[in-house]
């Protein structure tokens, strides 16, 4: 079985590590403290992008999904042109997670994208 806390995973033989995190053993107190620290987001990170991809067209492609409340790339400073990443955020967290299961992995524009919840 493999668990997963956060950016963090781990193998486990049988049920008798996890029971014991589950029943309050030693580990218990650490994993509700990681599993609690960072609440799931309703932005996503969408990498790999055309650079000729646009705001527009990346709120086009991503609303399918559920309601999206921005659509931003990350631009060069001097240049203004796109980096070829940005940046989606949805209104609820049931969106965003659907976004990244259906997207991840897809051709946009002739690209392979990667598409992941956002880290703050």
């Amino acid at each position: 079985m493999r668990l997963r806390f956060g950016d963090l995973g781990f193998e486990v033989g049988g049920s008798g590590l996890l029971e014991m995190m589950l029943r309050g053993g030693r580990l218990a107190g650490l994993a509700s403290r990681m599993v609690g620290a960072k609440p799931f987001s309703t932005e996503i990170f969408v990498s790999r992008l055309s650079f000729y991809t646009t705001e527009e067209e990346l709120k086009n492609v991503f609303s399918p999904f559920g309601a999206v409340e921005e659509a931003r790339l990350v631009r060069d400073n001097q240049t203004g042109r796109p980096k070829g990443f940005g940046f989606v955020k949805y209104s609820s967290q049931a969106d965003a997670e659907k976004a990244v299961k259906a997207m991840d992995g897809r051709i946009i524009r002739g690209r392979l994208i990667f598409v992941e919840i956002a880290k703050e």
